[in-house]
């Protein structure tokens, strides 16, 4: 079955690309109606171009998402750790009464 599909937000272009790799979907790419703009956007980087929902946002260094993934990581161990230190103290103000 074919149809054609008006896509309105570019954005949904994403969506419909992962449906396709899938493979619920088949996409034809549409026939280029300005040259000039197809052209245009040809010229910018494969990174640029397929920056996907992340566009617009700052594009970080793998080594600012990794100290970011520690800072995480520590902001975990401080609640973990101060969650231990309640159950603690709890379990010793439960067992001293008696």
């Amino acid at each position: 079955m074919t149809v054609t599909v008006e896509v309105k937000n570019k954005k949904t272009l994403n969506l419909l690309n992962d449906l396709e790799n899938l493979g619920l979907i088949h996409l034809q790419p549409p026939v280029p109606q300005n040259p000039e703009k197809t052209a245009e956007e040809d010229k910018r980087s494969f990174a640029d171009r397929y920056y996907g929902i992340h566009a617009g946002l700052h594009k970080g260094t793998v080594e600012d998402f990794l100290a970011d993934c520690r800072a995480d990581k520590e902001r975990e161990f401080a609640i973990e750790k101060r969650q231990d230190e309640e159950r603690a103290r709890r379990l010793a103000n439960a067992t001293l009464p008696s």
